[in-house]
C-alpha cells in the first residue's frame, strides 16, 4: 500500500470519527424533545409548565435543579423545597408553576411566563392551596428564588462531588452523563449563578419584567401574552 493510499484511508477514518463525535455532541447538548402532551394540549398547563424557549440560553440542568434545595439547605427559609421559596405548587405536579422541564440535549429547567404570572391561593383553612394565573398588573416577584440560586452557588456544598452524590440517591446517571455533569454542566451552572445573571430567564423575559409593556418578538410568547389577558 503506497503512502498516498494510506493518507486517504487516514483522512476517511478521521472524517468518520469527527462525524460520529459531532453527532454524539449534538445528541448530548442540542437535540430537542417535545414536552409531554398533558402540558402542551391544555392552555392552562401550557402556560404554567410549558417551555417558551428560555432553556436555549438560560436555565439549569434538571438534576442539579432538583437537588439544590437539599445541597444548600442552610440557604433555604424552611422545609418543602421550592415551595418554601414562595413558589406556587400543585400537589399532583412534579414541579412548581413557572418552571418548564424540557430536554435540549440534556434535561433542563428554565423559567417561563408563570414564574411571575402565577400565585398560590388558599381557598379555605382545610383546603389545599391552588395555583392561579396572575393577570397583568398582578405579577408576583421571583426575587426570593433568584436570591437562593445566587446564595447556593456561593455555598461550599455547591461542588461536583456533593451534587453528584445527591443526584445518585435519586437516579443513576450513565458514565458519560456523570462526566458531562462533573466537568461541564455543574461548573458552568455555578459560574452563571455567581455571575449574577438571571439564570432562570433569558434577556427578553428580563427586559419584560422591567418593562411589562415591552412586546415579545416571537409568536409563541406573543400568543401566551394574549392568552394571559383573557385568562381567569
Amino acid at each position: 500500500m503506497d503512502t498516498h493510499t494510506k493518507r486517504r484511508i487516514w483522512i476517511v477514518i478521521l472524517v468518520v470519527l469527527a462525524v460520529v463525535l459531532g453527532v454524539r455532541a449534538w445528541y448530548k447538548l442540542y437535540r430537542e424533545v417535545p414536552q409531554p402532551r398533558w402540558i402542551t394540549a391544555d392552555p392552562r398547563s401550557d402556560f404554567l409548565y410549558g417551555s417558551i424557549g428560555t432553556e436555549r440560553s438560560a436555565g439549569i440542568p434538571y438534576w442539579v435543579w432538583l437537588v439544590l434545595p437539599r445541597i444548600c439547605k442552610d440557604e433555604m427559609p424552611g422545609e418543602g423545597g421550592y415551595a418554601a421559596l414562595s413558589r406556587p405548587w400543585e400537589e399532583t405536579v412534579e414541579m412548581p408553576a413557572g418552571f418548564a422541564k424540557k430536554t435540549v440535549g440534556y434535561v433542563r429547567v428554565a423559567g417561563n411566563c408563570a414564574l411571575c404570572h402565577a400565585a398560590s391561593l388558599q381557598p379555605g383553612p382545610d383546603e389545599a392551596p391552588k395555583v392561579v394565573v396572575a393577570p397583568p398588573g398582578q405579577a408576583t416577584n421571583p426575587a426570593k428564588l433568584l436570591a437562593f440560586f445566587r446564595q447556593c452557588a456561593a455555598d461550599p456544598h455547591f461542588n461536583a462531588d456533593e451534587i453528584l452524590s445527591e443526584i445518585g440517591m435519586t437516579t443513576k446517571l450513565s458514565l458519560a452523563d456523570q462526566l458531562l455533569y462533573r466537568f461541564v454542566l455543574i461548573p458552568r451552572t455555578r459560574r452563571a449563578l455567581l455571575g449574577h445573571r438571571a439564570v432562570m430567564i433569558d434577556a427578553e423575559l428580563r427586559h419584560h419584567s422591567e418593562d411589562p409593556r415591552a412586546p415579545f418578538a416571537g409568536e409563541r410568547r406573543q400568543a401566551l401574552a394574549a392568552w394571559l389577558k383573557t385568562a381567569r
